[in-house]
């Protein structure tokens, strides 16, 4: 996860969930936690890249109707959706709403979390995001191969981040699947997004008085750069900063210029007009609006879609009911959100 030093929480809320962390995935292995259901758990690796990635092979209650891939969000994160003292088993729950509807399913710790680690390799040159959607390609072909289901029977799941991936894969020849789920997706531009983030969090610390202006006019000139930068393919040119340098954009420079090169708007209007689709978005999500998934939701109104607009649904799909939206509650241990829970699983039991 993302640590940003003096940076004050009300900068560090929103884009701790949102940054890949090549840089930060250079601590310790994450322990796998508890997942809310795991007896029909089996431990699975695979290989991409010369990596051993582990993960869960979560079985089916009953017959077998399909299978899915899910992908978690940004960062090191397991393959319960958990990132360091973040702990919101977000996939994990995931995966046992599809078991209960005959959908088996994979999902895997990613690099620098979990099982899988570092994976051997150095902490200061770690793949990019091209690398990541290869290792979701692996981790699919691995699925179908287990199981002998088709794509026709195939659907991958993306939260947050792994919405890109998702979207990604289904752009590469060497995937084949039908059906698509975006959960809280990554809906614009990755430093587009970022960049929202981080200017609204610098607004909310002159608010409180943790900023004067003259620093968040500073901060914000310096990470504008930064992400000018980065997407030229350049060294980062800006000065020391608070903001550019506790988001660790110089180490993951490399990450953030192959996901930022694609918008997922873009990508979701060349999905196959036959595929089955499902998007989300919440009005309580800190860090993806309604306002930008509209992009996204536009772009696959070719494709049988099926959208929900939650309004108590946290960006991790926790059940924050009544609870106001902010970090502290949004970041907490919550139950999976029932408005989530009700629409995607008539959209599962319609595969």
């Amino acid at each position: 996860m993302v640590r940003r030093g003096r940076v004050m929480t009300v900068l560090a809320a929103s884009a701790m969930l949102l940054l890949a962390a090549a840089g930060s995935a250079a601590g310790d292995p994450i322990n796998v936690p508890w997942s809310p259901d795991d007896a029909l758990d089996s431990e699975v690796s695979f290989e991409s890249d010369g990596i051993t990635y582990y993960g869960s092979f979560r079985a089916p209650v009953g017959d077998t109707r399909g299978i899915a891939l899910v992908l978690p969000g940004s960062g090191p994160t397991d393959r319960n959706g958990n990132s360091g003292d973040l702990q919101v088993n977000s996939t994990a729950y995931v995966a046992d709403e599809l078991s209960r509807r005959g959908i088996a399913s994979l999902r895997f710790d990613k690099l620098g979390a979990g099982e899988t680690g570092l994976g051997g390799l150095d902490p200061n040159d770690l793949p990019g995001f091209d690398a990541q959607v290869d290792t979701a390609a692996h981790a699919l072909a691995f699925l179908q191969q287990r199981t002998g289901v088709g794509p026709d029977r195939t659907t991958v799941i993306g939260h947050s981040e792994g919405a890109l991936t998702a979207l990604r894969l289904a752009d590469a020849d060497s995937a084949a699947f039908s059906h698509i789920g975006l959960l809280e997706p990554l809906a614009i531009r990755y430093l587009d997004l970022l960049s929202a983030q981080v200017n609204r969090n610098i607004d909310q610390a002159v608010a409180v008085g943790q900023f004067t202006e003259e620093q968040a006019a500073s901060s914000r000139d310096r990470f504008a750069q930064a992400v000018a930068d980065i997407r030229a393919g350049r060294t980062l040119s800006a000065e020391p900063d608070p903001i550019v340098d506790g988001l660790g954009l110089r180490a993951n420079a490399r990450f953030l210029r192959e996901a930022d090169a694609t918008d997922p708007a873009d990508l979701a209007a060349a999905l196959p007009s036959t595929y089955s689709s499902f998007l989300t978005c919440s009005d309580k999500d800190l860090n993806v609006s309604c306002g930008q998934v509209e992009n996204v939701r536009v772009a696959l109104s070719h494709t049988d879609l099926h959208f929900a607009h939650f309004a108590n649904s946290s960006h991790t799909l926790g059940e924050l009911g009544p609870l106001p939206a902010d970090p502290n509650t949004a970041l907490a241990p919550l139950p999976l959100s029932s408005e989530f829970r009700d629409a995607f699983g008539a959209w599962v039991d319609g595969l």
